[in-house]
């Protein structure tokens, strides 16, 4: 399946301000990376910097650089190597297409397909939660991601608000599979948990490694928040939010009774009585179209996302 187009946006000249919403670039930042012009800074993060970018036909895509320390070393670019191969190969709905990349150049770096819009984060912190519509496709399109993904062979390790967009064609996931290739060199180490507190599954907190239905309890986490504007074990310090989601149930007040149920699996304490992405995704549909599931859901079970 070929990569989707960004949408067309006007180039910006040499001097020009960046668009809306993106920094600008400072002087030690690059203005072209691979064929791409950069026109702005969108964020960085642990692994590098995010840029706002333009091919040769003005769409515009998103260019994750990786920091100059990771660049350096030789294991690191291995890693990314082997993750970029898999990032290539997802194909859905609510994930950002694969555009390009190159893994050899002096700072590594992967182009993805641009995403406007403000992260779940953003939207409940402005906006209070998810209503309407926008539940249902908040739930459905971040399970269909994480299907993909997982069926890719790579796991998101960091699924949290700040991680998915809510982009004009429904909800995006960012940020899997290239997480890894950090964990390994720069966590492992010095024996790091990765991940986001409050965030993380009760078995990566006793030592286990993360695996796809570690994504699920993240999942979970993630709709709940959507759903109610709150984390399902509340705020606080790290070791609070650890103890937490160790030993106490899940505050799952105010979501929909359906979807409820669903979360209730999905943020299980045993992995093992988690359902995957795909299960969840198709009992989400079901359970949030009562009256139209054939719309959402067909007889094989198949779930119509763009339709979601």
């Amino acid at each position: 399946m070929p990569p989707r187009q960004s949408s067309p946006v006007p180039p910006a000249g040499p001097g020009s301000a960046p668009p809306f919403g993106l920094r600008p670039l400072t002087a030690d930042e690059p203005r072209r990376v691979g064929s791409f012009r950069v026109v702005g800074r969108i964020g960085a993060g642990g692994m590098g910097s995010v840029y706002a970018a333009l091919d040769d036909a003005d769409r515009r895509v998103a260019v994750k650089c990786v920091h100059r320390v990771y660049a350096a070393d030789a294991e690191f670019r291995q890693r990314f190597a082997r993750e970029v191969a898999l990032v290539r190969r997802v194909s859905a709905v609510c994930v950002p297409s694969f555009v390009d990349a190159d893994p050899e150049a002096d700072l590594p770096w992967l182009a993805t397909e641009y995403v406007p819009g403000p992260t779940l984060h953003e939207h409940v912190g402005g906006n209070g939660p998810l209503a309407g519509d926008a539940l249902p496709a908040l739930a459905v399109g971040s399970a269909e991601a994480l299907a993909a993904i997982h069926a890719a062979g790579v796991v998101h390790r960091d699924l949290k608000p700040g991680n998915v967009i809510l982009s004009p064609e429904g909800p995006r996931v960012l940020d899997f599979g290239i997480a890894r290739a950090v964990e390994e060199t720069a966590l492992t180490r010095t024996g790091g948990l990765v991940g986001t507190p409050g965030w993380i599954a009760p078995e990566q907190y006793r030592g286990a490694p993360a695996t796809d239905r570690s994504d699920i309890y993240a999942w979970g986490g993630l709709v709940a928040f959507a759903a109610t504007g709150r984390h399902p074990h509340g705020s606080g310090t790290s070791s609070t939010m650890a103890a937490r989601i160790l030993s106490e149930p899940p505050d799952l007040d105010g979501v929909p009774a359906g979807l409820r149920e669903v979360l209730e699996r999905a943020l299980d304490k045993d992995p093992e009585r988690r359902p995957d992405a795909a299960t969840a995704m198709r009992e989400v549909a079901s359970a949030l179209f009562p009256d139209g599931a054939a719309a959402a859901v067909s007889g094989g079970g198949d779930v119509d996302v763009p339709r979601v």
